[in-house]
């Protein structure tokens, strides 16, 4: 018995101070969220400050819930979320299978992989919108441009010529429109997050069992066979993991949306809540609660993967 409570005393204190931690934001933010808590509010000063005589029950959630951003914050949350996590699973493991083969500089290689994921997320956004994606000055528009300027130079051949006389001129894609904003933060969202996915994988292959693949080879196996019966199983786990801890990481996706287009088109609900903490703290608070149920749920769907991939 003592040597049990000697340890529990020890971690007394920091069990009390993560759950402090924890706590009080989150009851602080559902206090907020049932009372009428405006930052400016010149016809009702006594909003602008929080108190229990502001008291509004679940107006805040039916606010929030009719504004006309809320679903499209949902739908955008959970859309880029998803195609982040399917194009970094399936480009880790494509870039992690290539990797793990010996050439020469493979340790340069590797660096030069896993470098992306250090970049600031601001900084991200900034190098992929302006000196990438961008129409005009961008690489997009000069190898648009290049593309048209050789169409139009096959154009004059005798022969080829009818056949490129066919083809239309291309257009620059502007990513800062509201129907393909979102799909420039998946882009450089990806391009950041794929070396972590590349990292946990390369890790994990280095324990794949080689006889399996010696006595696979030997019955005749091709290498995608291989990959598919024996690979994929190997790394379900880390598959699983990867997919939890970026599924909570992208779910608070802000400052690539902020740079990329200021929320218009790909607003999400750490943006929509931003929108509402400018002023009204009330109604941020009730999408801050919603945003921790949407977190919550996900969070439940992905451990249950989790949990069945390590039980199997």
């Amino acid at each position: 018995m003592a040597n049990r409570t000697l340890p529990r005393l020890l971690q007394t204190p920091a069990v009390i101070l993560l759950l402090f931690w924890m706590l009080v934001p989150l009851g602080m933010t559902l206090f907020f969220s049932f009372i009428r808590y405006v930052l400016n509010s010149l016809n009702r000063p006594e909003w602008t400050s929080p108190s229990f005589d502001n008291w509004r029950g679940f107006g805040n959630y039916a606010f929030v819930w009719n504004n006309d951003g809320f679903w499209l914050a949902i739908y955008n949350s959970v859309f880029m979320v998803c195609s982040i996590i399917i194009l970094t699973v399936g480009l880790g493991l494509a870039i992690a299978v290539l990797v793990n083969r010996s050439f020469p500089g493979r340790g340069i290689v590797r660096v030069l992989l896993i470098s992306p994921f250090f970049v600031m997320p601001a900084v991200n956004a900034v190098l992929w919108i302006n000196m990438i994606l961008d129409p005009v000055l961008g690489l997009q528009g000069l190898a648009i441009g290049g593309i048209n300027d050789l169409i139009t130079g096959l154009r004059e051949f005798p022969v080829l010529g009818a056949f490129f006389s066919l083809w239309p001129e291309l257009e620059p894609i502007s990513f800062r429109a509201s129907q393909t904003s979102a799909v420039a933060v998946i882009i450089m969202v990806t391009w950041q997050w794929t070396p972590f996915a590349v990292l946990i994988f390369m890790t994990s292959l280095q324990s794949e069992d080689q006889q399996q693949k010696e006595a696979a080879i030997l019955d005749g196996a091709n290498a995608w066979s291989q990959f598919v019966y024996l690979t994929i199983p190997h790394l379900a786990r880390p598959i699983a993991i990867v997919v939890m801890i970026q599924a909570i990481f992208h779910l608070s996706l802000y400052a690539e949306i902020e740079i990329v287009s200021r929320g218009n088109g790909n607003k999400n609900l750490p943006y929509l809540i931003g929108e509402f903490a400018t002023n009204n703290i009330g109604a941020a608070s009730a999408a801050g609660i919603f945003a921790v149920i949407l977190a919550n749920i996900i969070a439940i769907f992905l451990l249950r993967m989790v949990g069945k991939t390590l039980m199997d």
